[in-house]
């Protein structure tokens, strides 16, 4: 992988230590297919490269790290893959009120306290949009916790991104409660290890987004009892393009063996439902006035409205003053060209078959 193919399309998971690295290889006996050799180079280059900088954080920061308290009022942004999330992210972000995890900080967990001023680097060698999308991309704009937790602990269903073909195993599962015990509990402490980081360097509740926590909404809970959650849906035809989408431009550079398309699709088709099943069941959890959920297309359609009836139901403030930025940042992206996807019958009928329950849970037409 040169510099040029990285800047177009990226390693997703990038700030994984060498001793992680090796562990998570070893899970799958060193199966990495020929042709994923330079990503595996590229993988080995950095996890050297977070080891150093990872030790030289524990020297200098590791008082204060293990010092800070984590901030327990946290808002999570949960959906699926391609329902909007980031932009909603990117909207919510404009609070000043909260802080947001950089690409920088999620992508560089080992380090990012005492290696902040390496987004300057990041920035000459980081794609300037995403891959799949388009959109803005750069050290300090909001993004992903679970980048952060998957390079951490090596737990997490992205490491099913690395191993398509053999499976990430039981550490890649969706659902919490399927997890080893062990791994479970590396996830909890490497998440609280991440907050309190975000603490000392923030210093403000957070604004987490992750696809992946649709399906620890109980966990979470659990974990921070203050937290709210803002839950976003699109349509379930555009969901399906656009997640392969997703996995052809920007996932499939961080395989390390090959799947075939139909191995894709069916990852796809059953994330989905399962990441949806552990949504419902567990949303009964929240007490009132911790969870909203949005439809995607009423944010793009009226961005104002949604966005105050957001701050309305988890009893935000601040709203005049946060609508000013919301505007300016709105005209700012008022060029922006969203992806259009097109999908034959065939892959209607597919959809309809296995989510027929979501299209009738949140009002879309399957036609």
């Amino acid at each position: 992988m040169g510099l040029l193919d990285f800047k177009k399309r990226p390693q997703i998971i990038q700030g994984m230590d060498l001793p992680m690295l090796l562990k998570v290889l070893a899970r799958h006996d060193f199966q990495v297919d020929r042709e994923c050799y330079g990503r595996l180079a590229y993988l080995l280059a950095l996890g050297v490269f977070n080891s150093i900088y990872g030790a030289c954080e524990t020297f200098f920061n590791s008082e204060d790290i293990e010092g800070a308290q984590v901030i327990e009022n946290p808002i999570f942004i949960v959906g699926h893959w391609r329902s909007g999330t980031t932009h909603l992210h990117n909207l919510m972000s404009l609070n000043e009120d909260y802080a947001c995890p950089t690409a920088y900080q999620a992508l560089f967990p080992n380090h990012f306290i005492f290696s902040q001023v390496g987004g300057l680097l990041f920035n000459l060698i980081a794609p300037t949009t995403r891959p799949m999308d388009n959109v803005t991309f750069s050290a300090n704009v909001p993004h992903e916790d679970e980048f952060a937790l998957a390079a951490h602990c090596g737990v997490s269903p992205y490491m099913r991104t690395w191993f398509p073909v053999t499976g990430g195993g039981a550490y890649s599962e969706v659902d919490p409660n399927k997890l080893p015990p062990e791994a479970l509990e590396s996830w909890r402490k490497s998440f609280l290890l991440f907050l309190k980081k975000m603490a000392l360097s923030e210093g403000k509740p957070l604004i987490l987004k992750s696809p992946p926590h649709l399906g620890r909404v109980a966990l979470l809970r659990e974990m921070l009892p203050q937290s709210k959650f803002i839950h976003i849906i699109r349509n379930p035809y555009v969901i399906y393009a656009s997640t392969h989408r997703l996995w052809d431009k920007s996932l499939g550079a961080a395989h390390l063996q090959i799947p075939s398309s139909e191995l894709v699709d069916q990852i796809i088709l059953s994330w989905f439902k399962e990441m949806f099943d552990l949504y419902e069941r567990d949303k009964s959890l929240l007490p009132e006035g911790s969870l909203v959920e949005v439809k995607f297309e009423d944010l793009e359609k009226n961005p104002l409205v949604t966005l105050e009836r957001i701050f309305d139901a988890l009893g935000l403030k601040g709203f005049d003053k946060f609508s000013v930025r919301v505007i300016s940042y709105l005209n700012s992206i008022k060029d922006y060209k969203k992806n259009e996807h097109i999908l034959t019958e065939s892959d209607k009928a597919k959809v309809r078959a296995y989510w027929a329950p979501i299209f009738e849970r949140y009002g879309y037409s399957m036609d």
